[in-house]
């Protein structure tokens, strides 16, 4: 056989198979986040929120905003360094709507209600 021959099938039989090693990007790393979960319990008078951190990148203020219908009632902040439960206890006058807003660097991160939420009437059917 001829060597030119030779020459064209290496590169027609190169081109069915991989010639060189596929690159191997590794394993991509996402950023830490803030992992939170949270549970509000009725007290006589106020409820106690009881915030978990699961994961935290580093240390943060957490703003606790607690509010009766649409109004704020109480503020507070709690300086979270480190994963753990954290607890919080807030004033209720009465059986009404209260929800309490957790935020980290003003981003809003979990929401907690106690009581109905006063809700418009629901619309009129049409006539007919």
């Amino acid at each position: 056989m001829k060597p030119w021959l030779w020459l064209v099938l290496v590169v027609l039989f190169s081109a069915c198979r991989y010639t060189f090693l596929p690159l191997d990007p590794g394993r991509a790393t996402l950023p830490e986040r803030l992992s939170l979960s949270g549970t509000l319990e009725v007290t006589e008078h106020g409820a106690l929120a009881r915030l978990v951190v699961r994961r935290i990148a580093e240390p943060v203020y957490l703003e606790l905003r607690w509010y009766k219908g649409d109004q704020l009632f109480q503020e507070r902040s709690l300086w979270v360094e480190k994963p753990g439960v954290y607890q919080a206890h807030f004033e209720r006058l009465d059986e009404g709507y209260y929800r309490l807003v957790v935020l980290a660097r003003q981003s809003p991160l979990l929401q907690l209600e106690v009581g109905s939420p006063l809700l418009p009437p629901p619309p009129a059917p049409p006539p007919g």
